[in-house]
């Protein structure tokens, strides 16, 4: 039987790392394992429910417990949903739905303080405080017991794996959505009277959301099991934790277990300063690097040394060296020292003082500290060209250890190209050295001089129907992913910068806020359709295998869906693409597409969609420039040195689009040149048939 995996561990690397194969898989069995567990009756209706809970109203102590236990979930809350819009799923209109509450939830389109955020405050008028989600320390940290971390793994495991269980996924929401308001009322008390306000307005403003969601589901592909599994999995989970923190709190503590906890929080702070004092003939850095799981041996032999006064505990050499002068003075907070004070007059009484926060403890055996798993880099396989073929895996990828070998290969040689693309273009075509004034004076170069660049039509275009129609073709795989470079932004409130805060509404954009109709994709769908362009499902092989497709049109979106599923590893390299993408949305080039397709009656939605939204005031075009400034003073202020080096790779970033849609622009090029040379080959063919029928001793002044 495997043993059970390491909750604090798991939900960092979850959270905050980029979690392999072996860390995915282990995530997946615990929703299973979870699912299993979690049953409920068969009459599922999706109603307002109030969790079972030990008293209705909790008293001023057990509310501090309640919430400090619900601590980690609630900070989680919503980032379940954060990467629901997957590139293959977000023009539909169940995800879409999803995504909205997701992004309700986060508030990326809104000034109001998003609901995690709001939990934050209502910690902070309890005087209880938590590592922030992005620390290192905090799934460590020992006010946060393994009971408390289940419902946030589960949270993190459906992050990674939206597709896998999605009816799950959607009963999860749902549960989240009809918890009753009234009883956060009560949990909160006096203390948050904002935090509950905003959290009513959220539910009112979700519940007919996810209830349309979940008859849209059961309408297209039933599964009413599943969804109700999901609800299940959060009810069930939700009040187990609720029990554990009341009953957390209730247990008598002792202080034996008090003082077992205080040196599992020093004991990695401790080694290497305590060589020189002894314990039973062994040095007491030794003991404590003997006692990461049991702490008991080095209590024992302490209890025993001189070190402790049976006798008479406040003259002990250890409670002397935690004052004034002495050698661990300022290492134990005033509460810790009395904490030892009492386990030396009696181990096994009950511990009368708490941490000076009043929060949970861990128990007696839990460890506090954890190895996260192995996040081995992907090993690249052999050279693929065959971009169809990663276009499809990539689109079936759900978190970044789903992604074949090749991917990184993928993204490394588009920014090898874009290399060698730099040294044939001049620094006035991207700056060479990052200045945030000229830096911001150069997008406003770029937007002027594409104005002034559009011509308006006159007369015929110079491009036929015919071209268009193969065009728009060519440029499905592309459009059909748009946001996809920014799928992977998603993630808990928390852990949202200014940066990612305007990247992540980018996306929000580009996939429609939940509305289907809006989503860019669907647009482009409606222009196929108008113009009887007919094509497989995108995510299916028969779609990336279309020989009417050429193979660049495969590159570009490869690429893109590589980056984003990459994010973490190349985001500077992604806020230039980004930033080069929504740039090319402006200006000339669209202006002048959108006369073409008028020109021949197709309706140029798409084109005039990107103009809009892409605008340089308040649009994307403004949050790409701005997520590049925000990003580059934020390396500023840690590291001045380094901005120039993050400013590289942004730069190559931006370069990488051109590198990008170089092969399928050559295929555009060559397909012009050819339909405009089709008439010459045809006269110089036809003047060739002639010339071999004419008699022998034919000259052209005979003809005449």
């Amino acid at each position: 039987m495997n043993a059970p995996p390491d909750l604090h561990s798991l939900c960092q690397v979850l959270l905050n790392a980029c979690p392999d194969r072996g860390t995915l898989q282990t995530a997946e069995a615990l929703v299973r394992a979870a699912l299993l567990t979690a049953q409920g009756p068969p009459d599922f209706q999706t109603e307002t429910w109030s969790p079972v809970s030990p008293s209705s109203v909790p008293d001023e102590a057990e509310r501090r417990s309640l919430v400090l236990a619900l601590g980690p979930a609630m900070l989680l809350e919503g980032a379940w949903l954060a990467r629901v819009a997957q590139p293959a799923t977000a023009h539909l209109p169940v995800p879409g739905a999803l995504f909205a509450i997701y992004c309700r939830m986060v508030g990326p389109t809104s000034d109001s303080i998003p609901l995690p955020l709001r939990f934050r405050n209502l910690l902070t008028a309890l005087n209880l405080d938590l590592p922030p989600l992005y620390s290192p320390t905090f799934f460590s940290d020992p006010r946060c017991p393994d009971f408390a971390l289940h419902l946030p793994c589960l949270h993190l495991s459906l992050l990674h794996r939206p597709r896998t269980f999605f009816p799950e996924l959607l009963g999860y929401t749902l549960a989240h959505c009809f918890l009753d308001p009234a009883w956060w009322a009560r949990l909160a008390g006096d203390r948050d009277s904002v935090w509950v306000s905003t959290r009513e307005r959220f539910f009112n403003d979700v519940r007919p959301l996810a209830s349309a969601a979940r008859e849209s589901y059961l309408r297209a592909h039933g599964d009413s099991e599943r969804i109700r599994a999901g609800w299940h999995l959060y009810r069930r989970n939700f009040e187990a934790l609720l029990l554990a923190g009341s009953g957390d709190r209730h247990r008598p503590v002792t202080a034996r277990e008090a003082m077992a906890d205080i040196v599992r929080t020093k004991r990695p702070y401790a080694v290497a300063y305590h060589r020189r004092v002894m314990l039973r003939d062994r040095s007491l850095d030794r003991w404590l690097e003997e006692a990461e799981n049991d702490p008991a041996p080095l209590l024992e032999a302490l209890r025993t040394s001189p070190h402790v006064n049976l006798a008479c505990p406040a003259a002990s050499r250890l409670i002397r060296a935690m004052d004034f002068g002495g050698s661990m003075f300022g290492a134990f907070t005033a509460d810790e020292r009395r904490l030892c004070l009492e386990w030396i007059e009696n181990p096994a009484a009950e511990a009368e003082s708490k941490d000076s926060r009043g929060t949970a403890r861990r128990r007696a055996g839990e460890t506090g500290t954890a190895q996260a798993p192995s996040n081995t880099a992907v090993r690249p396989g052999k050279r693929s060209e065959n971009r169809r073929r990663l276009f499809t895996a990539l689109l079936r990828a759900e978190s970044s250890g789903d992604c074949p070998p090749e991917t990184v290969i993928a993204v490394e040689r588009m920014l090898r190209r874009s290399r060698w693309l730099d040294w044939l273009k001049s620094a006035r075509h991207c700056p060479r050295h990052y200045d945030p004034a000229a830096f911001s004076l150069w997008i406003e170069s770029i937007y002027r001089r594409e104005v002034l660049r559009y011509r308006p039509p006159r007369g015929d275009p110079g491009i036929d129907r015919e071209f268009c129609l193969w065009a728009i073709l060519q440029l499905a795989p592309a459009i059909l992913v748009d946001g996809c470079w920014l799928a992977g932004i998603s993630t808990a409130s928390e852990n949202l910068g200014e940066v990612e805060r305007h990247l992540l509404h980018i996306h929000a954009d580009e996939v429609g806020m939940g509305k289907p109709e809006q989503n860019h994709a669907n647009v482009y769908r409606r222009l196929l359709a108008s113009l009887d362009l007919a094509v497989p499902d995108f995510e299916t092989e028969a779609f990336a295998r279309d020989p009417r497709f050429v193979d660049a049109a495969f590159e570009l979106p490869a690429y893109m869906l590589a980056i984003g599923l990459l994010g973490n590893r190349y985001f500077p390299e992604l806020l230039g693409l980004n930033l080069a993408i929504e740039l090319s949305g402006l200006g000339a080039a669209y202006m002048q597409v959108a006369d073409i397709l008028r020109h021949h009656g197709i309706d140029p939605a798409i084109i005039q969609l990107h103009q809009t939204i892409d605008n340089l005031e308040s649009g994307h075009a403004a949050r790409a420039r701005d997520a590049v400034l925000l990003y580059l003073d934020r390396i500023r202020r840690s590291d001045s040195a380094a901005v120039q080096a993050a400013w590289s790779r942004v730069r190559l970033g931006y370069l990488s689009l051109e590198s990008a849609v170089l092969p399928l622009a050559g295929r555009f090029i060559q397909r012009y040149c050819a339909d405009h040379l089709k008439p010459t080959r045809l006269f110089i063919r036809r003047s060739a048939e002639r010339d071999d029928r004419k008699p022998a001793g034919f000259a052209p002044e005979d003809e005449a």
